[in-house]
Parts: structure tokens; C-alpha cells; sequence
């Protein structure tokens, strides 16, 4: 199952104004534990982020990462976002 184009993940309530984005992805990586899914994000991920989203936490994690140069890895239920090399 590639679950980050099926958008049946549970709902997350993100509202942040200058967040930090390794924090951001940590709370939807909460979000993706609830629905036996592992995020594993690279500690060096840094930056700012504005968003204000009501959505399950995989289409939220697709429009995150559309916009930003990250590398993603997904393994079965296992997803490894990290600084590309």
C-alpha cells in the first residue's frame, strides 16, 4: 500500500506560523504511529515553515514534502525523510 497517495490516515490539526519544521514533521509522525506507520526524520532537517492544515497526516507529509528538497524512503510502513546528499 503507498499510503501517502491513499489520504485515509487520521486527521491532524496543524496551525503554525514560523514553526519549526523538524517539529512539524515530528508531530505528524505522531500522527502516522496511530496508523502503524514509522517516520523516520534526519535530525540535520532544519528551517521554517507556515502551515495551517485539518488533514489526514499522509496528504499533509505530501504537500510538506512537494515543496521542500528532502529525500523520502518508503519502505512498507516504514518512512525515512532525510537531507538528500
Amino acid at each position: 500500500m503507498f499510503i501517502l497517495n491513499e489520504y485515509k490516515g487520521s486527521r491532524v490539526s496543524l496551525e503554525y506560523h514560523d514553526g519549526n519544521l523538524y517539529h512539524v514533521l515530528l508531530q505528524i509522525a505522531d500522527s502516522a504511529r496511530g496508523d502503524g506507520f514509522t517516520i523516520l526524520i534526519d535530525q540535520r532537517i532544519n528551517g521554517k515553515i507556515e502551515i495551517n492544515l485539518d488533514e489526514p497526516w499522509n496528504h499533509i507529509l505530501v504537500e510538506i514534502l512537494a515543496g521542500l528538497n528532502l529525500k523520502t524512503i518508503i519502505e512498507g510502513e516504514k518512512i525515512i525523510i532525510a537531507l538528500p546528499q
